[in-house]
Order: structure tokens, then sequence, then C-alpha cells
């Protein structure tokens, strides 16, 4: 077969806008994974995350935080490919939060909210008025800022002065607000699809990544076979050797139904 990994980003792909993962959808990766194709989630969400919407069990592998990670599905372990240091959590914070509505230090299950309170009833949202009071391996951070007008220009203030960060511009699709995430050097969701990729012996043309939002774009630019959904920013869908349906209408399972025949 010419593919032999099928990737996919969640919210606004996977999941529809509900977030859950209609059955068509499920099936149909349950019976690739069955015929041997390798199903990896690609997502910014952390494992609690995912776990929380998705049924794992439809996956070989689950890539979290943006890349940062990789959860094996079947042996329940994590491979972590990078961290980010609180040291330089707390610089980038000094930095940017007067400009800052909230930021988010996430770890592997838990996000860890400054500036804006968010009195949440989950577990995994937690207030903190301090980096110092996050006491586990720092895996990525959010920037929401007070005016996404200049957030090019903290984009560049940040690249520039921390080079040890992969710092970039999310928006998803159906918004115009775009925020900042903060990622270890090197670390997107095409490196490490380029990472497990020589783990299995399968190279990024044998894969199909499945993508709506800008931190799809690296890992579409890079595979063999990208595709856009039908309800991705128009930047995504420049980018994209096709364009299925929307995560509302199956879009990932009408395309794989049409082109793994």
């Amino acid at each position: 077969m010419k593919y032999k990994l099928i990737g996919m980003d969640f919210d606004g792909t996977l999941l529809t806008d509900d977030k859950k993962v209609s059955k068509i959808t499920e099936e149909k990766l349950k019976d690739l994974k069955e015929e041997g194709y390798k199903i990896v989630g690609v997502t910014a969400r952390t494992l609690a995350g995912a776990k929380g919407n998705v049924p794992l069990e439809m996956f070989n592998y689950v890539i979290i935080n943006n890349g940062v990670s990789i959860y094996d599905v079947e042996r329940k372990t994590e491979d972590w490919l990078g961290y980010i240091s609180q040291d330089e959590a707390k610089e980038i914070i000094e930095i940017i939060k007067s400009k800052s509505d909230q930021i988010d230090i996430i770890s592997e299950n838990n996000y860890y909210t400054l500036v804006k309170k968010k009195n949440s009833p989950l577990p995994f949202i937690i207030d903190i008025d301090k980096v110092e009071e996050v006491d586990e391996t720092i895996a990525r951070m959010n920037i929401f800022l007070k005016s996404c007008e200049n957030v090019q220009q903290h984009y560049e203030e940040l690249t520039e002065k921390f080079p040890n960060i992969n710092c970039f511009i999310m928006q998803d699709s159906g918004s115009d607000y775009q925020w900042l995430i903060i990622n270890p050097k090197g670390i997107n969701k095409s490196e490490t699809l380029k990472y497990l990729g020589e783990k299995l012996n399968i190279s990024l043309d044998e894969m199909i990544f499945f993508g709506d939002g800008l931190n799809d774009l690296e890992a579409m630019q890079e595979v063999g076979m990208s595709v856009a959904m039908g309800n991705a920013l128009a930047e995504v869908k420049k980018h994209a050797n096709e364009v299925t349906d929307t995560n509302n209408n199956d879009g990932i399972a009408k395309f794989l139904s049409k082109t793994l025949i």
C-alpha cells in the first residue's frame, strides 16, 4: 500500500463541533487499524484532555501537546521529546504577562492558569499566581493576548529573545482570534510525526494527515498526502493536496473510503 500511517488533528478535524467522534468515523479508523495502517492522533490537547473526548483504542499512537510527547496506546507508555525549563517559562511570563489576558502553563495532564482566574471545577485546570507553583515538567505554554492585533510583534519579540523555544501563531478554524503557543525548540506536529515514522520505518511520504488550523500547516506541508477539512482555514486549504468534507460531516471517513480502496 502506498500509505502506511494516517494522522489527524483532533479539534475541528476528528472531533465534531460538540467535541465527539462520529460512529462512522470511529468505525472507519478501527477497520483501517485492523488492516494494518498506523492510526495516529495529533493534538494540542494534554493526554487527559485527549482521553476525555476520544476513544483512544482506535489509535496506535497519540501525539499530544503539539508534538511534545508520543503516547503508545497499547503499551500505555509516553515518550517525551523535550520540555520548557521553569526558569525560561518565568522569563517569558515576565515579558508578556502585562500584555496577556491569560497564560497557560501545560504539563502532561494539567493546565496551570496565570493572570485570569478560571475557578474551574475541572481538576486538571489549576489557578496559580506564579510559575514556582508548577511542580511538574512543563510541556508547553499558551499565551492569550489582550489584543491579537499585535500577535506578530509579540511572536517576533519572543522568537528573538528565546532561541531555545519554538514560538508560533495559532488560529483555529471558525474563529478570527489568534494567540501564541510556546513549544520546546524544534518540536511541532511535523517533527514528531517524522520522529515516530523513523521508529516505525515509515517515511513522511507514506503518511496522510488531516487538519484544519494553523498548527497543522507544518505537518501538512511535509506528508505525502495532506487533507484539509471543509471547515479549515483558507490558509490551510491553500497548502493542502486535497479538501474533504467538514468535521461535522465525516470528512475523514469519506476521504479514506474514497482513497484507500
